[in-house]
């Protein structure tokens, strides 16, 4: 794995400013960088954690997670980390980055909670709102594999790591 291609993970150490992770609870986005620290720490990468613990208190629902991290009752995927082929630090940016983007454009195009909405803006166009609904669809596919490509991942195991950011987020603080 090249990870000269990827640099340092984009964490706001300093200042703990939440990372985008897309839609979650207030106290999953602010805790954000401590969900990527962990899921890097899950992963063999324990620099971030480090670094977070080393600047910032650990959130009070993420104590247990963190002590059972010390006590080595939680364990590292050591075989999943070996065929990682985004680093471990940048798994949950990546696809949050792609999380925010999606749902804040694409999914949010595709509700009816606009004005205008798609039905509105297909009319305008003098197009069927079934077709222009399939070329909004289509164009969100081709996003998520321009991501993926990006990434270095196929775009299957790009969804699977969305929809594992996805559980993480909606279980949090059971991560």
């Amino acid at each position: 794995m090249n990870d000269n291609k990827w640099g340092k993970p984009p964490i706001d150490f300093e200042g703990n400013k939440p990372a985008a992770l897309g839609n979650c609870s207030f106290e999953a986005h602010l805790a954000s960088n401590w969900i990527v620290a962990i899921d890097a720490w899950d992963y063999c990468d324990p620099s971030i954690l480090a670094e977070m613990l080393q600047r910032h208190p650990i959130p009070f629902e993420l104590q247990p997670i963190i002590a059972d991290i010390v006590t080595g009752k939680r364990k590292q995927k050591t075989k999943a980390a070996a065929k990682l082929k985004i680093p471990a630090g940048h798994r949950l940016i990546a696809v949050g980055i792609y999380a925010t983007l999606k749902q804040d454009v694409i999914d949010a195009t595709l509700q009816r909670k606009t004005s205008p909405d798609y039905h509105d803006i297909a009319d305008e166009m003098g197009i069927e709102v079934a077709d222009y609904r399939r070329d909004l669809q289509a164009t969100g596919q081709k996003f998520k594999n321009e991501w993926a490509e990006n990434a270095g991942v196929s775009t299957e195991t790009f969804e699977n790591l969305y929809e594992e950011l996805r559980r993480k987020l909606k279980k949090y603080p059971n991560i």
